[in-house]
C-alpha cells in the first residue's frame, strides 16, 4: 500500500471511537499502535439491539468470529440454559470460524451491542492477498483462542475444585 494511502487509513482508524475501544481490551493493549490498526481494520463493525437472536444452537455457522466491544449477550445450550454471559473483550464464534462446525450454543443480545466481526471468507481473502497481514491476523486469532484456552482452563479448574468441595462436606 502507498504511504499516502496508509497514512489516510491510520488516520480514519485512530478517529474511530471503536478502535479506541478495541484499543482499551486487554488484547488490543498487547499490540502495538501501528499492528492495531491494522488488525482493527480488517474487522467489520457490527451492531445488534436487545433481545435480538444473533444465531442459535444447532444452526449453520456463517464462519464469522465476533468480538465484543460495547454491551453483552447471553449463551445458552440447546434446552436454553444460560450458562455464560459475555461482556466486552470477550470472543464468540471463533470455533465454528476455524472449522465450519455448527453452532455448539445460542447467542442472545441482553443489552444493545457492538460487535468488530470478522468472515471466514475476508480473513481467507486477506491471507492470499497480503500475507503479512494474513499473518498478522492469524497470530491475532492464535491469541484469541489461547484466550479462550486459558479461560475454559480456569473455569474447569474452578468447578473441580468447587465440586470437591461440595464431595468434601457431603462425607463430613
Amino acid at each position: 500500500m502507498a504511504q499516502g494511502n496508509l497514512t489516510t487509513l491510520f488516520a480514519s482508524v485512530s478517529a474511530n471511537p471503536n478502535f479506541m475501544r478495541f484499543r482499551s481490551l486487554p488484547i488490543g493493549q498487547e499490540l502495538a499502535v501501528h499492528d492495531a490498526m491494522e488488525v482493527f481494520s480488517c474487522f467489520e463493525e457490527v451492531r445488534y439491539k436487545r433481545e435480538e437472536v444473533l444465531y442459535s444452537a444447532g444452526s449453520a455457522s456463517e464462519r464469522c468470529v465476533y468480538m465484543i466491544l460495547e454491551g453483552n449477550v447471553s449463551v445458552s445450550d440447546l434446552s436454553g440454559n444460560v450458562f455464560s454471559t459475555l461482556q466486552a473483550g470477550d470472543v464468540f464464534g471463533l470455533f465454528s470460524f476455524l472449522d465450519d462446525r455448527q453452532h455448539s450454543a445460542t447467542v442472545k443480545v441482553l443489552d444493545d451491542l457492538t460487535l468488530l466481526g470478522l468472515s471466514r471468507s475476508y480473513f481467507d481473502l486477506i491471507t492470499l492477498e497480503d500475507p503479512r497481514l494474513g499473518f498478522q491476523l492469524l497470530q491475532f486469532m492464535f491469541r484469541l483462542l489461547s484466550r479462550m484456552s486459558l479461560k475454559l482452563e480456569i473455569e474447569y479448574s474452578a468447578l473441580r475444585h468447587y465440586t470437591r468441595s461440595l464431595n468434601s462436606l457431603s462425607i463430613a
